[in-house]
């Protein structure tokens, strides 16, 4: 991915005209009335909104997926709508409020690809917004500077479904049909092609989504047979996540500053995950799990000995922390290893290509595409062999002097990891789906919420109901309280449409 810099702007103007004193004392001079460029609202909005991903992934996102353990996060009883901006996403709509208002300037100024990326970029939001919720505000929504919308109407479902898809066909067709650099794209750094393979993988996410409601075919037939306006990812390398650099805490990756008390005491990886990695005999383990504290024995330890334990969720706190897996050391703060931790071994993922290979892998086995199970195995061999070779270069020799004794290269399985009975394409279609859905689910650690939305969709993996929670899997966020108070009209039509405003009601593409 493309590293960012500091970028100087000097792009502001303000309305003139300002006569009068009172007009003078009450404009303030740090918030422009009109920006001429939008380019200087993205770097804040990708910054906020990617790094906002990936601390949600962390506090609640993995866990939800049930990838990491966290007693408070795991039991649902204590999710709240006051968690609504903080760990769901809805101040999401800040970011969204200034997007639209990038648009509406490269409407006015004919700037395509600037409205291309605003436009890929609002709706993977909404797309996290609506995954979460169910109805959400949405051609309405932060439309109160531009419009004086101050009451933005929810939408159902199926209609932002299908606005998100028409946006990202709109998009598409406008990204390169201009010629002017997108300043501030700290993601792709003005690389178009990029912008329109991520645009095309998320229409691929939204029409998977959404399968069991509407038939995915005709428009996944439209995505491939035409490669020159829907690019796909072709590796790891092109695929959209943000880089963190080293040059300060501010840049870099968004765990490395905070305290070390959660993997000390609390964050742990999940049983499921841990059992899942082992009955792959997956190399992934060591790079997602930290061995136990526990198994880590003497000056020079052998990795042979190691452990890894992970905890169910919903089952109470753990007896004793240092029996139990702490997530790897790529995500690590520094508090925790002074000497092992990164601020940029990771990165802050919004798609990945393997989740694009997977995806078009179930497609391909269901039927909406052409090749069937051939087809469908190349794909999920695709999706597999990527993310190795995505962790070896992340792992790279970060760890190979430390206790770890982890390389690059040990991440990378041999031939026999691929012919083993759980990985091996073979068995019945029901089989070979639960294949992809599996290696799809452990490809999404730490990408925001996808691995929950992936499981509330597909089922897999099991996640076991803990003992000591509410008796039950969340399958959506409430909304904010904020919502009930000075939306209430509009609230009580999307509450009317969900059935209850309840973490148990299932979202259209989810019944």
């Amino acid at each position: 991915m493309t590293k960012y810099k500091p970028i100087i702007f000097l792009a502001f103007l303000f309305l003139a005209g300002c006569t009068k004193d009172f007009e003078e004392i009450n404009t303030n001079p740090n918030s422009p009335d009109k920006i001429t460029s939008p380019g200087v609202l993205f770097t804040n909005v990708i910054r906020g909104s990617v790094n906002g991903n990936f601390g949600s992934s962390y506090r609640m996102g993995v866990i939800a997926g049930d990838m990491n353990y966290n007693d408070f996060s795991g039991n649902f009883s204590n999710w709240t709508r006051a968690d609504a901006s903080g760990l769901f996403l809805w101040n999401y709509y800040d970011y969204i409020r200034d997007l639209n208002e990038v648009i509406t300037i490269a409407d006015a100024d004919g700037l395509n690809n600037y409205k291309g990326v605003a436009l890929v970029l609002r709706s993977w939001m909404f797309q996290n917004l609506t995954d979460l919720y169910g109805p959400i505000p949405f051609r309405e929504a932060a439309n109160a500077k531009l419009q004086g919308i101050a009451s933005p109407k929810y939408e159902q479902q199926q209609a932002v479904y299908a606005g998100l898809l028409a946006d990202l066909e709109e998009a598409n067709t406008l990204l390169g049909s201009t010629s002017e650099n997108v300043i501030g794209d700290i993601i792709f750094n003005s690389d178009i092609s990029r912008w329109k393979k991520f645009s095309t993988g998320l229409m691929i996410r939204l029409l998977m989504r959404q399968s069991k409601q509407v038939d995915p075919s005709p428009a996944l037939a439209n995505i491939l047979n035409n490669p020159a306006k829907y690019p796909l990812f072709t590796s790891n390398a092109d695929q959209a996540a943000l880089d963190y650099i080293a040059d300060s805490d501010g840049n870099s990756m968004p765990l490395f500053t905070r305290s070390a008390s959660d993997y000390v005491t609390s964050t742990r990886v999940s049983k499921n995950l841990v059992d899942n990695l082992k009955l792959l005999n997956d190399p992934r383990l060591p790079v997602y799990a930290l061995p136990t504290q526990v198994s880590v024995v003497g000056a020079d330890p052998d990795p042979a000995n190691f452990e890894y334990v992970g905890g169910v969720n919903g089952n109470g706190p753990l007896s004793d922390p240092r029996n139990y897996s702490a997530p790897g050391m790529l995500w690590a703060p520094r508090s925790f290893s002074p000497d092992l931790a990164s601020k940029d071994a990771a990165q802050g993922i919004i798609l990945t290509y393997s989740e694009e290979q997977f995806n078009l892998a179930e497609a391909a086995e269901k039927g909406y595409i052409s090749g069937g199970s051939t087809a469908a195995a190349d794909y999920y061999l695709n999706g597999i062999e990527d993310q190795f070779n995505y962790y070896a270069e992340r792992v790279g020799t970060r760890y190979a002097a430390s206790y770890l004794k982890l390389n690059g290269e040990d991440v990378i399985p041999d031939n026999s990891y691929y012919t083993q009975p759980t990985v091996a394409y073979t068995g019945t279609q029901e089989e070979k789906l639960e294949k992809i859905a599996r290696q799809k689910w452990l490809s999404l650690y730490f990408v925001g919420y996808e691995a929950w939305f992936e499981w509330r969709r597909t089922g897999f993996p099991e996640i076991v109901i803990g003992t000591q929670g509410p008796g039950y899997i969340a399958r959506r966020a409430l909304y904010p309280a904020d919502e009930t108070r000075i939306n209430e009209t509009n609230y009580a039509q999307a509450v009317q449409w969900l059935g209850a405003d309840d973490l148990k009601t299932r979202v259209w593409w989810d019944k």
